[in-house]
């Protein structure tokens, strides 16, 4: 199920004791390999003397493209991770792209200090929930919550529903399988026309929204949602010879046909998050799918555009004048020479 899959493991002194090696054990057993990545090459104890175990790796030797999931475990272990700069580094440039992140029990402290949780779903331990809260996080008191790439648990306890959520994000399990079905130029003709539809949307619900910051934030998302489409309509007949494709946009699947003078903010942010979410599933899967490295990275891109997104709208501060959010991203993607397919 994960054979070829890499996860990091983060942790430093006084980690949980089962939280850092009971999920190493059941993903290696689903054939991923797994490293602990420490703050340096010293040998720990966990926080109940349970165990001792020196890390694979160190902070300062691994980049986020290294791994295909990152794990950070609760204990003791979070307050001394949260205030490497290094550290947090790693974990922000992680969450840049798109893969799964999961954070256990006082994991959550670390994505805290990297300034991650606003606008984000996810449990935690009962001692930091107002501290998630504080950071703008959506709470909520569950063994595993699932919010994209994001999987979160509250104790050791959550362990077994967590490997199972986490593995199964790592593997694209909980993704649509629509694009398995289709070839490469296919699959990339139906994200032109999600990428088409998102901006009409946006635009749309830009022009009956009453507040402001709301008005902004939507114009603002479908000046970006143009910026997709122009570059994979480009890409889509560079690919195909010179054959343009095909734009259908499905009303009912963005939800366009709802937009209405009398829609309300609620109900415009709602639908958006939902396509939003809707998209990057659909960019995840092909990342999963896809062989070519920048054909992978293209999407990776896409799916973590989408989910930050999704964040910013439940965020609305975050963009009050349609600004952006808290990374910015590269505006335009080189289709090598050779690059004849997606996949």
């Amino acid at each position: 199920m994960l054979k070829d899959k890499r996860i990091a493991i983060l942790i430093g002194p006084q980690f949980h004791d089962e939280e850092a090696t009971l999920p190493k054990e059941y993903l290696q057993k689903l054939g991923a390999q797994v490293d602990w990545v420490g703050l340096d090459r010293s040998t720990l104890t966990g926080k109940y003397n349970r165990v001792t175990l020196t890390p694979d790796k160190t902070i300062d030797q691994v980049r986020a493209s290294d791994y295909d999931g990152l794990i950070i475990p609760g204990g003791g272990a979070p307050e001394r991770i949260r205030v490497n700069e290094t550290a947090l580094a790693l974990v922000i440039a992680f969450w840049q792209t798109g893969r799964p992140v999961g954070a256990i029990c006082h994991g959550a402290q670390v994505l805290i200090s990297a300034g991650l949780l606003e606008g984000v779903t996810t449990t935690c331990y009962v001692g930091i929930r107002d501290d998630v809260k504080l950071a703008g996080a959506h709470y909520v008191d569950q063994e595993v919550c699932v919010d994209g790439p994001y999987i979160s648990s509250r104790k050791p306890e959550d362990l077994p529903a967590f490997n199972k959520a986490f593995s199964e994000a790592v593997a694209g399990l909980h993704l649509r399988t629509e694009v398995a079905d289709l070839d490469p130029l296919a699959s990339l003709q139906l994200a032109i026309s999600r990428e088409k539809g998102a901006m009409e949307f946006y635009r749309s619900a830009a022009a009956v929204m009453k507040q402001e910051k709301i008005r902004n934030k939507f114009s603002y998302f479908s000046a970006i949602e143009q910026g997709h489409f122009d570059q994979l309509f480009e890409l889509y007949v560079k690919l195909s010879g010179g054959r343009e494709p095909a734009v259908i946009v499905s009303a009912q699947e963005i939800g366009s046909h709802q937009v209405s003078p009398d829609l309300s903010s609620e109900e415009a942010i709602r639908l958006a998050m939902q396509a939003e979410e809707k998209a990057y599933q659909y960019y995840r899967q092909a990342a999963l799918k896809a062989r070519h490295p920048k054909a992978k990275e293209m999407f990776e891109y896409l799916a973590a555009e989408e989910i930050e997104h999704k964040r910013l709208l439940s965020v609305d501060r975050s963009t009050a004048a349609g600004g952006q959010g808290h990374f910015q991203w590269a505006t335009h993607w080189d289709v090598p020479p050779g690059m004849e397919d997606l996949w």
